[in-house]
């Protein structure tokens, strides 16, 4: 008993800590549009109605695992540098190899609970309005997205034709959220030239490679409303991806870029605040620090 008491103590302790540390953070400049997906991932308390968004994702996802060892053919992420160098003058990569991956798995691929809110929160207080996403998967961060009152119009890319029908199921009850079946660099030449508005928050997921992230960036950068939110995710899931995130982290173009150890949030200058280069911000040790992975047992 005593040592659950002292363990909820330190808790208390911590977030109230981390929550005077993100404080002070704003006062230097920390875009406190960040801040309730901060606090939430410190102390994992939001408000009812993202509660609520947060069930009904949920609850489309235990649907999904619900389907068990039912077998559904995906591209999965190729190793790093299969996609070319990055002084390639035209470097379209190409697909990971198709694996098969049964509906249990597809359902737990992707940002969890904890990350789909943080998604959410990020996207409702910067009030998005277009969103953009690479790699739908099952559709589930799209739905956690689609949900911020502020989307008009959510455009989620995705190669697989098995993984973009259950993405479209996923969002069928969010009219602004369309799924685009097809690999990435063709679903950006067929949709982002026929944008009305541009793009003031983009998720770059679903190809977990070096090159291939920095490239999927320079093609979205002209489509980019200024002051845009650009999220990278997984940018811990290799030493390659980790990579892609000090190369990218560092762009002029961007005001500020905030590490969260499993995503790095960047928001884009605008106008006159375009500079050398914007502010960095390290906070995995305030949410959580995230180890580089090695999956399949890479060592790049």
């Amino acid at each position: 008993m005593l040592k659950k008491l002292k363990s909820t103590l330190l808790k208390f302790v911590g977030i109230r800590t981390g929550r005077r540390r993100l404080a002070a953070l704003v006062q230097q400049g920390l875009p406190d549009q960040l801040l309730p997906a901060l606090h939430f991932l410190l102390d994992g308390r939001c408000a009812p109605e993202v509660e609520a968004v947060a069930a009904s994702a949920e609850g489309r996802r235990r649907e999904i695992a619900a389907q068990g060892e039912k077998r559904v053919p995906i591209f999965y992420s190729p190793k790093p540098k299969s996609a070319g160098t990055l002084d390639a003058a035209v470097a379209r990569p190409e697909p990971g190899k198709v694996l098969e991956f049964t509906m249990e798995r597809i359902a737990a691929t992707g940002k969890d609970r904890r990350w789909g809110i943080a998604l959410h929160l990020i996207a409702r207080h910067f009030e998005s309005r277009v969103v953009f996403e690479l790699g739908a998967c099952a559709g589930i961060s799209a739905r956690y997205l689609a949900a911020a009152p502020s989307v008009s119009l959510l455009l989620t890319a995705e190669g697989s034709s098995n993984l973009a029908d259950i993405a479209v199921e996923s969002l069928r009850r969010y009219p602004a959220a369309r799924v685009v079946n097809g690999l990435f660099d063709e679903v950006m030449d067929q949709e982002l030239p026929k944008l009305s508005k541009k793009i003031d928050f983009a998720y770059i997921d679903g190809h977990h490679e070096k090159v291939a992230t920095v490239h999927y960036f320079n093609r979205l950068l002209p489509y980019l409303e200024q002051g845009a939110v650009v999220i990278f995710d997984d940018i811990s899931w290799s030493a390659d991806m980790r990579e892609a995130w000090n190369v990218l982290r560092v762009r002029p173009v961007f005001a500020h870029a905030v590490d969260l150890g499993a995503i790095g949030v960047c928001v884009l200058s605008r106008g006159a605040d375009a500079g050398p280069g914007g502010k960095q911000w390290d906070l995995q040790p305030i949410t959580g620090r995230h180890a580089i992975a090695t999956p399949h047992g890479w060592s790049k």
